[in-house]
């Protein structure tokens, strides 16, 4: 019997109301998508409209309904933060201890690809063990085969070279499955799908995969071998899916294959937030859901819960102008609410003075943290915080390098990885010189030669033991140290009960004198309190072989780079991408200028209405008030570029805006005649 088969939930008596108590507070459309629970089901959830209640309702529906048991759903979400939650509130819902919980299938695509590949890598060429490499370690990769290859091309770098092969890999292709029309020449095509091949086949070699390798393995897996994708299709009776309009290709046929036999799968999306295509996600798959699933249930949730009648009223002007979208109307029982503000600026350093001047108004009390600044390129925080220092507003600066992506923090990872399996060498080529220890290059390579086909960390136990391959005493010795504190570290964590992981790393980076080193480092003293923060989390893990793969597995983990002032009380100065998500009384939706929001290269790639779904998304943000600011100049380099006004601005119902700034440029009709003048 499957294990995770026994439901810990009785079925409901006969003729029994089942869930009751999990659709008392629902509206009529939010029940409909809970409880429909046979065959396909699309539900177009608007901003604001209680998406995440009938996720976590639905999934707790079908337990205590007794539909399925915990191993027999798949929930999937995009981010491991997503998951964590909806894990916590279906076991809220329904009284499940911890354990309970943690027997749901709940993850993000690639979270649950790992999963089933670890049981299955052995039909693939792979060990279980397989190590998951992240972003930057792809690229050493891609540049290790370029150097063995002794091939080299100007414009395919080693970086662009990566993110190539992510995109195709996201459109379910491998070396074998390219084509001329990805290529500007034959020749290009020869040379990159060559690369790419030699990159697969050297990661195949040391049990490597990427991130796009884990679905599109996945995906091999199933189509090569029939009855193991059987066995994962009568497991997952019911599949449940956030963030349907996000997909990528890969994505969309990894579920459809899970859900051929039964046909109940339920996603949960909105077209008119899709603005992930440039990392390879696919609105068609949202658009075409009632044709690729016959019969499928389509359920509108239209009622907004966050937002003001004007507000969602200008957001809904704006996004009617795309053609591409299934349509929807969002609608409040709630107030009316203010008309939104457009402030029409001298420049960017005049726009940052009226932005933190009114927040200086808004917030006499210093509650700064109801108020978000929304961007559309980065570079624009930078006066922006300028403005924020000189009035004394605390603000934190979403985006940036995010937390699992530092130096610090992956060297600390990697010294815990090759200790775990003695058989990373990745991650042993990444730390054994960190700090110096004077084995480099000629030293790997002597390590290479030692292990004679097998893992550098073979090889590097065998120098050690012999003192041949390292030249001079010192190196020699430190190699030597080096051995030991990883096999020392590696008993540790194997014993009978194993030790901490927090205390191993503990052990590993007091040992290795990594600690010392970061005291002599810029910043040194930042690099510390991050290492201390890693050994926080770790010390929050059950099963260090999760944490590991969740290190490659999530993206977002650890956030935030730029910040000042107390947690408590911080503004927020975000990109409209970082926004998504998230909500606050009070946005400033800033820089809505032509070639700016719209962006110049989304104009030139004749795709604006996913730019117009990004200022949609920035709109929807608020929930009591919303400001639309834009400049008449911005200064490049050392020059001023006069702008135009966002043709988004005219998209909006004049009624609904008081415009303010404009009457010293002659501004003085409403919005929607003001831009259709240039300045």
């Amino acid at each position: 019997m499957d294990r995770f088969s026994a439901s810990p939930f009785p079925p409901p008596p006969s003729g029994a109301s089942s869930g009751s108590s999990l659709l008392r507070e629902l509206n009529p459309p939010q029940k409909e998508a809970v409880t429909t629970i046979q065959g396909p089901v699309m539900v177009l959830a608007g901003a604001g409209s209680g998406k995440t209640r009938v996720l976590t309702r639905r999934l707790a529906y079908l337990l205590e309904s007794g539909a399925a048991a915990p191993g027999e759903i798949l929930a999937v979400t995009f981010t491991n933060k997503a998951a964590r939650e909806m894990r916590g509130r279906v076991g809220e819902l329904l009284g499940m201890d911890e354990a309970q919980a943690r027997r749901l299938w709940i993850g993000t695509f690639h979270g649950m690809s790992v999963r089933i590949l670890r049981q299955h890598a052995d039909a693939l060429g792979f060990r279980p063990d397989f190590t998951i490499l992240d972003a930057a370690d792809q690229e050493r990769m891609v540049k290790k085969v370029l150097e063995e290859a002794k091939s080299a091309n100007p414009f395919w770098t080693p970086s662009k070279l990566m993110n190539q092969f992510s995109r195709f890999k996201d459109d379910g292709l491998g070396p074998d499955d390219l084509g001329i029309e990805q290529f500007r020449r034959r020749e290009e095509l020869d040379w990159v799908s060559g690369i790419f091949r030699q990159y697969q086949e050297a990661m195949r070699q040391r049990n490597l995969m990427d991130f796009g390798d884990l679905l599109r393995f996945c995906l091999l897996l199933w189509r090569q071998q029939p009855e193991i994708m059987s066995h994962w299709q009568h497991k997952f009776r019911h599949l449940l899916v956030d963030e349907y309009q996000d997909t990528n290709r890969s994505q969309y046929e990894w579920l459809k294959l899970l859900a051929a036999g039964h046909g109940n799968l339920c996603v949960v999306g909105d077209d008119d937030q899709s603005i992930y295509s440039w990392r390879g996600a696919r609105l068609d798959n949202i658009l075409r859901f009632e044709e690729d699933f016959p019969g499928v249930r389509v359920v509108r949730l239209e009622q907004n819960y966050r937002s003001t009648g004007t507000i969602l009223s200008a957001a809904g002007g704006l996004i009617h102008h795309n053609r591409g979208r299934m349509g929807k109307k969002l609608w409040t029982e709630g107030i009316k609410g203010e008309p939104l503000e457009l402030f029409v600026a001298e420049d960017g350093e005049d726009e940052a003075r009226f932005v933190a001047g009114e927040i200086r108004k808004l917030c006499p009390g210093g509650e700064y943290d109801r108020v978000a600044v929304l961007v559309r390129a980065s570079r624009q925080t930078r006066e922006l915080e300028a403005a924020f220092n000189h009035h004394g507003i605390p603000y934190r600066v979403v985006g940036g390098l995010k937390f699992m992506e530092r130096a610090e923090v992956k060297d600390a990872v990697a010294y815990l990885s090759l200790a775990v399996t003695l058989n990373n060498d990745l991650a042993l080529e990444r730390i054994v010189n960190v700090p110096k220890r004077g084995l480099g290059d000629s030293a790997l390579e002597a390590m290479r030669q030692a292990a004679e086909g097998g893992n550098l960390f073979l090889g590097a136990q065998r120098m050690a033991a012999s003192g041949k391959g390292v030249r001079g005493t010192a190196p020699r010795q430190a190699l030597l140290a080096f051995v030991q504190m990883i096999e020392e570290a590696h008993k540790r964590l194997t014993a009978d009960p194993p030790e901490a992981a927090y205390l191993v790393l503990s052990y590993l980076l007091h040992e290795s004198r990594y600690l010392e080193f970061l005291q002599t480092e810029e910043k040194g003293a930042e690099r510390l309190e991050n290492l201390r923060e890693l050994g926080t989390l770790l010390a929050r893990e059950r099963d260090l072989g999760e944490f590991l793969d969740s290190v490659a597995l999530e993206p977002d983990a650890g956030g935030r780079t730029q910040e000042q002032g107390p947690d408590e009380v911080r503004s927020v100065i975000s990109t409209l991408h970082a926004a998504k998500g998230l909500e606050f009384p009070v946005v400033f939706l800033v820089g809505l200028e032509e070639n700016l929001l719209p962006h110049k290269y989304s104009v030139d790639q004749g795709d604006v209405e996913e730019e117009r779904r990004l200022a949609y998304v920035g709109m929807t943000r608020a929930r009591e008030k919303l400001y639309l600011v834009c400049a008449r100049r911005r200064r490049m380099f050392n020059t001023y570029e006069a702008n135009v006004p966002s043709r988004f601005l005219k998209e909006i119902p004049p009624e609904l805006v008081k415009t303010r700034g404009g009457q010293r440029m002659g501004l003085r009709l409403g919005v929607g005649e003001h831009v259709r003048r240039r300045y």
